[in-house]
């Protein structure tokens, strides 16, 4: 109760808006439904508490202009690409989706910096982990039941398991909350009650665990890639490198044997392998790796045709279809699908502009988080610049939510006076 109390010891606004961000953090995977009513309460709020200049010194004290400036400029984008679109419909609903990239730097960056404490960061991120562990367990109990009917262990991997959230989504909030739950037992474990440290220790196996289940290519680089380097990292740091080379080798070893073992019923990452071996012979496949390889394909050669500007955000799409139907690009002939890259979809929609906005949104954070030897904060934002790479995540609800409100949480956590990583 103490703790809680600690937390909501501010003012009205600060109290209020600190619950609905600890809401917003516990139901994150629920993004479709409640995010955008939560994004709409916070931002009533701000403008209710009519304190601009107080607003204007926190951004300074944190100096958040260029944060402000990046952060925005990609949902600022959205004006142009209104205007060069024919189909308003699309346009307008890129707006709606796009919410958080707006509301987020301009909620988080003008709280006070005395106010929102490590305890609050730590305490948002930890609710964070709990909502997602919960959600973990929903799917695998759902997985249990349709196993015990069937007998089919399909049901544990990739979209048959993850019914409620595409698999990507889950895989790159499920590897945020694991390092931030290495990052707490590395910090704090020694100080936890026993039972608390098992509690992070399981709900950290879990998350692991779900991971490789959810067999998202993207996922499964990411999160290896970054444990190398939180290996390293931890090891060079406490300076005992020849036991961090033995940690990696095993690791690297034990992973590429299970990968090449068969023993993973779905391993995607091994048939997408296979896929690009294939390509040549058969360009025009319809497995997911030669569809997103047609994609960027076609996305490629619009931009080529639209340069500079893009044809904007609501004809983009439509753009694809026809460039498909008229090339005769046949395994995406007569679906509905984007570039499946943010950096093409984004070029395309509204031209180098746009990815100069993509670019700075991208670069900034990890820019900052390298300067203030934040590893959580770099292990962000290399997962957002990877993640975008292979799916439009700025296109769809899951992935606006998520990215837009950590880029700036991590970024006001970061910028705290006197913080010390």
């Amino acid at each position: 109760m103490n703790k809680i109390k600690e937390l909501f010891n501010g003012d009205w606004y600060f109290n209020t808006f600190y619950g609905l961000l600890l809401i917003a953090m516990a139901t994150l995977p629920l993004s479709n439904w409640l995010m955008l009513p939560i994004a709409i309460l916070m931002f009533l709020l701000w403008i209710v508490k009519w304190d601009w200049k107080e607003k204007w010194q926190n951004i300074r004290q944190r100096k958040a202009v260029p944060a402000l400036i990046c952060l925005t400029a990609i949902y600022l984008m959205l004006i142009p690409g209104l205007l060069m679109s024919c189909n308003k419909t699309e346009a307008y609903a890129a707006f709606d989706c796009g919410t958080w990239l707006l509301a987020a730097p301009l909620l988080m960056l003008t709280i006070s910096p005395q106010k929102f404490t490590d305890k609050h960061f730590n305490s948002a991120l930890g609710l964070f982990s709990l909502g997602i562990g919960l959600h973990i367990v929903i799917i695998l109990f759902m997985a249990c039941r349709k196993f015990t009917v069937t007998g089919n262990t399909h049901y544990f991997y990739y979209s048959s398991l993850s019914k409620l959230l595409h698999p990507s989504y889950v895989a790159m909030y499920a590897t945020l909350a694991f390092f931030f739950l290495l990052q707490m037992l590395n910090k704090f474990g020694k100080e936890m009650a026993t039972l608390k440290r098992a509690g992070v220790i399981a709900l950290a196996a879990l998350l692991f665990t779900a991971v490789i289940l959810l067999q998202s290519k993207a996922g499964l680089i990411c999160f290896f890639m970054l444990l190398f380097i939180w290996i390293i990292y931890y090891f060079i740091k406490k300076r005992r490198i020849l036991p961090g080379i033995i940690i990696l080798s095993v690791l690297i070893g034990g992973s590429i044997i299970i990968y090449k073992s068969g023993w993973i019923q779905k391993n995607r990452l091994m048939e997408s392998v296979e896929q690009i071996r294939n390509h040549k012979e058969d360009p025009y496949g319809t497995d997911s790796s030669e569809m997103r390889l047609t994609l960027w394909k076609t996305t490629s050669e619009l931009i080529r045709q639209n340069m500079p500007w893009g044809v904007g955000t609501g004809d983009a799409d439509q753009e694809i279809r026809l460039h498909a139907l008229k090339k005769n690009y046949s395994n995406i002939i007569g679906h509905r699908y984007n570039a499946h890259c943010q950096y093409l979809q984004t070029t395309l929609e509204t031209g180098i502009l746009g990815l100069i906005a993509l670019v700075a949104f991208c670069l900034y954070p990890l820019y900052y988080s390298i300067r203030k030897k934040d590893l959580l904060y770099v292990s962000f934002s290399l997962m957002v610049i990877l993640n975008i790479a292979v799916e439009c995540m700025l296109k769809v609800r899951a992935g606006v939510d998520f990215i837009a409100l950590f880029n700036a949480l991590f970024f006001i956590n970061a910028a705290r006076p006197g913080n010390k990583i």
